[in-house]
């Protein structure tokens, strides 16, 4: 059965990602993610997105990725491994809206290609095999405050431990490249 999480805004820097209530209703967050603007000067204006698991700074440290104004200086870290971007999320050449995660044995790919009635954009995560792990919601982002809180439905396939980190950084990550090409 699939389970639909919320990313839930902590405060203007950071949010929660929270399982469904009907499910485990005493269950904190799964993950917290922070963001943090870089003022590097040698480099162009970036953010930096942290994942950790848990609530807060505390929990394991999941990754993190720097993405800002310029696509090529972006890079991405995984536990304790760092790397540029590019060489972990491939564009695909037919659309724009088509990604691949891969990361040494997890293969993810990202369909954002679908828009939904209230114009949110829904993207759905498959692995090599096509088999479908999530689907991730964020608001439509022409839409009037308050926006709606987005949501990541996680198939069975999707919930194992290594997997399910990777659907949420690479979540994150794909939606920050789209909104950027807006």
């Amino acid at each position: 059965m699939p389970l639909t999480y919320e990313f839930m805004s902590w405060n203007m820097k950071s949010m929660l990602l929270v399982p469904p209530r009907s499910v485990d209703p005493g269950r904190g967050a799964l993950y917290f993610i922070s963001v943090a603007l870089n003022l590097n000067p040698f480099a162009p204006l970036s953010y930096v997105t942290s994942l950790y698991r848990g609530s807060d700074t505390e929990g394991e440290f999941v990754g993190e990725f720097e993405l800002g104004i310029t696509h090529s200086r972006a890079t991405v870290s995984i536990r304790n491994h760092s790397t540029r971007l590019k060489n972990v999320l491939i564009s695909d050449a037919r659309s724009p809206h088509l990604f691949t995660w891969r990361y040494d044995t997890v293969e993810l790919r990202w369909d954002c290609r679908t828009k939904l009635d209230d114009g949110s954009r829904m993207c759905i995560c498959s692995d090599a095999a096509s088999h479908q792990l999530a689907s991730f919601v964020p608001p439509p982002l022409d839409a009037s405050p308050p926006l709606p809180n987005a949501t990541l439905t996680v198939f069975p396939d999707g919930h194992r431990h290594q997997l399910f980190d990777h659907i949420v950084l690479s979540a994150l990550v794909v939606e920050r490249k789209m909104t950027l090409m807006l």
